[in-house]
């Protein structure tokens, strides 16, 4: 068997999200010995096939660190340029593979209408990830006109022949929300988290609370300020709360009201715009890492138990769960009151001690895992 990986979508948009880390590490670890498969990416009017191998690097470069002013689109499709080795002709395509897989989220016509023509002749595969554009729309905002495209996704996601989905959560999602006939071939891949190499647990002076990603409602930063704050008003919180990246794109009310809070001196920090480097490093000197509201995964759950950080966290959180007596803990964070005294409770000298000592960073799941298992997965679309 021979498999096609589409990778366009990395290509015409790569901006180093979770999504694109498990494409970095599905080709970093892809297992040849279960299915061969090359890396498909356009090139011109043509295709180049990478290797798996040859992937891996091209996705990292999305990864790395680069000069502010560093066009990252124009350094990816110079890259492909540089490692082309075989390149053909779109009709060939078809000719060359047994089977298709679409690894990423993709709302491009190029990429569906050419999933379209591969499920049409051979089977096809894709990794699930979420259903949240349907569940959760006001977190999304779409280019106008691309409706049409994104319904057409999730249409493949009900009718691929396998997909393998990244949570029990996106399981159950992508059967009841998509109504995807459970006669298909749909399994769980646990993507991985051994990215990062293990640190040890660091003291800290003061107590830090961070919480990284990018500022969507589903993931409730506004009430997370909220209860913060409630807690430094009401008993004299001595403590910090981070926010570690990018300001949300659909809501500015979100981005205003932490200005605001920092603006009237709050013991509120927003870091946006650091280095994956500098994003560790800040968690790894965190006292706690928050993960709070509905997340389809949540690799920098992972991330945080690798670093030594341990994890306080409420609502849907696939990858917390698999840490639970590992280094993270469900609190009450999905009422304001509820996370306020969690805060106070979690910034007493010696309140997370327990809690550091279950850290078990070669717990979180692996990377090598989770390319197998996609890949026994394409398997099963024959």
């Amino acid at each position: 068997m021979y498999v096609g990986i589409d990778i366009e979508q990395f290509v015409r948009d790569p901006y180093a999200s979770g999504i694109q880390r498990v494409l970095q590490y599905l080709a970093k670890d892809w297992p040849s010995d279960v299915v061969q498969a090359d890396f498909v990416v356009p090139l011109g009017d043509r295709y180049a096939l990478l290797s798996p191998q040859q992937a891996g690097d091209l996705i990292s470069i999305a990864f790395a660190p680069r000069e502010p002013d560093d066009d990252l689109r124009a350094l990816v499709s110079e890259a492909v340029s540089g490692m082309a080795g075989t390149v053909v002709k779109p009709g060939d395509l078809l000719a060359i593979y047994d089977a298709w897989l679409l690894p990423e989220v993709s709302y491009l016509p190029s990429v569906l209408e050419r999933f379209e023509l591969f499920a049409k002749c051979v089977p096809t595969a894709m990794i699930g990830y979420d259903t949240l554009p349907m569940s959760e729309p006001a977190n999304y905002r779409f280019t106008p006109g691309s409706s049409a495209w994104v319904s057409e996704y999730f249409r493949h996601l009900a009718t691929t022949d396998s997909v393998v989905c990244i949570s029990d959560y996106a399981r159950d999602s992508i059967l009841g929300r998509l109504r995807r006939d459970p006669a298909l071939a749909i399994s769980v891949a646990h993507p991985g988290g051994d990215h990062l190499a293990a640190r040890p647990p660091v003291p800290h002076e003061a107590p830090v609370f961070a919480r990284l990603g990018t500022l969507e409602a589903r993931k409730r930063p506004v009430e997370i300020l909220e209860a913060f704050r409630t807690a430094v008003d009401a008993g004299g919180l001595d403590a910090e709360l981070l926010f570690i990246g990018n300001r949300s794109a659909s809501d500015e009310a979100i981005n205003r009201a932490i200005r605001t809070a920092i603006a009237e001196g709050a013991p509120v920090r927003w870091i946006e715009g650091a280095s994956d480097a500098e994003v560790y490093d800040l968690v790894q000197q965190a006292s706690a890492f928050l993960s709070i509201g509905t997340e389809g995964y949540g690799i920098p759950v992972l991330e945080a138990v690798r670093l030594g950080t341990p994890v306080l966290f409420d609502g849907i959180q696939p990858a917390a769960e698999l840490m639970v007596g590992r280094g993270a803990r469900r609190i009450d964070g999905l009422s304001i009151e509820g996370l306020a005294g969690a805060f106070a409770d979690y910034a007493r000298p010696g309140a997370l001690a327990d809690l550091t000592a279950e850290l078990a960073a070669d717990a979180v799941p692996t990377w090598a895992a989770f390319a197998r298992d996609t890949a026994d997965a394409v398997v099963a679309a024959r």
